[in-house]
């Protein structure tokens, strides 16, 4: 994997950390949220939403920070937007978008 750092670097790895806010307990992060397939997408320059290559991770195991990675192809774009959204209902964890601008 590359740099994880800022700037996001367009056809290049990146990783970056979210918390995802409790649905049950708003104003709280989700303590080990439960991240399933379709869970979290993708979508490049504003084109239709697909799975992510790697589903995040909570890391710590049991913690409240979950990290993704993006694979170079997923950051062929000048635009990229990442969706996480619970599917089960109710949800564990409220839904968040991550807009992230490339650099050439």
């Amino acid at each position: 994997m590359a740099a994880p750092w800022n700037p996001p670097v367009k056809a290049e790895d990146f990783e970056f950390s979210v918390c995802l806010e409790d649905y049950v307990n708003p104003g709280l992060f989700k303590a080990n949220p439960t991240l399933a397939a379709g869970d979290v997408t993708i979508s490049k320059d504003e084109g239709a939403f697909a799975n992510l290559a790697t589903l995040p991770v909570v890391a710590p195991a049991s913690g409240r920070n979950v990290n993704a990675e993006l694979t170079a192809t997923e950051m062929t774009a000048d635009k990229v937007t990442v969706i996480f959204h619970d599917q089960t209902v109710p949800p564990e964890w409220s839904d968040l978008s991550i807009n992230i601008l490339t650099t050439a």
